[in-house]
């Protein structure tokens, strides 16, 4: 069930990531896109990954692990301090999920190199 302390529309316009800003300016090789349903805030992150060996494979999970939470947490932070810009509110969120994956999409028999998705997915409660 919504908020009625939430202005839902500065909360829209702080999470808008779309027409030509970046959701990420400090690097450019992921995203981080959100949902909203009720008051459930679901955070997105997405990167393209090679890598070469099984090895390498799991190394580079566990970076983009590292990555995906700090990037998260440091795009969900500025979430906040643009909502209160707008609304003049602040906004409180507890985390209730977070959880990865990773999908090849990219493999030949004959190249070494694969190519995977890594997402993560963190859900918040907007309170």
């Amino acid at each position: 069930m919504p908020n009625a302390d939430i202005d839902y529309n500065a909360l829209g316009q702080a999470m808008d990531t779309s027409w030509g800003r970046s959701s990420t300016p400090a690097t450019a090789g992921c995203s981080v896109k959100f949902n909203l349903h009720g008051n459930m805030l679901t955070a997105t992150y997405i990167v393209m990954i090679n890598f070469g060996t099984e090895k390498e494979m799991i190394l580079t999970k566990r970076s983009c692990s590292e990555e995906s939470i700090s990037v998260t947490n440091e795009v969900m932070s500025k979430v906040k301090s643009t909502y209160k810009d707008i609304s003049g509110k602040s906004l409180t969120v507890k985390q209730m999920f977070t959880g990865d994956s990773m999908e090849i999409v990219g493999f030949g028999i004959h190249n070494p190199k694969r190519t995977a998705c890594y997402r993560r997915k963190t859900t918040f409660e907007v309170g």
